[in-house]
């Protein structure tokens, strides 16, 4: 693994970063997502030695089960799937997410993983 671009793959269900809710004054994040983001950053952590620096490009590839029903909402947006994988290597793949200039998703049917590849840039 080259210091500069880290390759790996999570093999567990995607799931989209859903909005903060809100319950009087407590807030609080849907527990399948805060799970997801949880174990997505365990493994980054196990191939990440240590976070990138600079600009950085993203490439993430999502695979969901084919259902025997195909609908455009089993799978939920594109952007949705990129923010709860951006915010769960932030701190750990980056130092900030404010460091990704370039991204590239797609949603794709097969066994659930998601593959991701991050590349510091110039």
């Amino acid at each position: 693994m080259d210091a500069l671009k880290i390759k790996f793959t999570a093999e567990l269900e995607p799931v989209p970063f859903k909005r903060v809710m809100q319950n009087g004054k407590r807030r609080f994040n849907d527990r399948r997502y805060s799970d997801f983001k949880d174990i997505l950053a365990h493994v980054a952590k196990i191939y990440v030695r240590s976070p990138l620096k600079g600009n950085i490009k993203i490439s993430v590839d999502f695979f969901k089960l084919k259902p025997k029903n195909i609908s455009s909402r089993l799978w939920g947006d594109l952007d949705n799937h990129l923010k709860s994988v951006l915010d769960a290597l932030n701190g750990i793949a980056y130092l900030d997410d404010c460091q990704v200039v370039q991204i590239s998703g797609s949603k794709n049917f097969g066994e659930p993983k998601i593959m991701i590849t991050l590349e510091a840039v110039e």
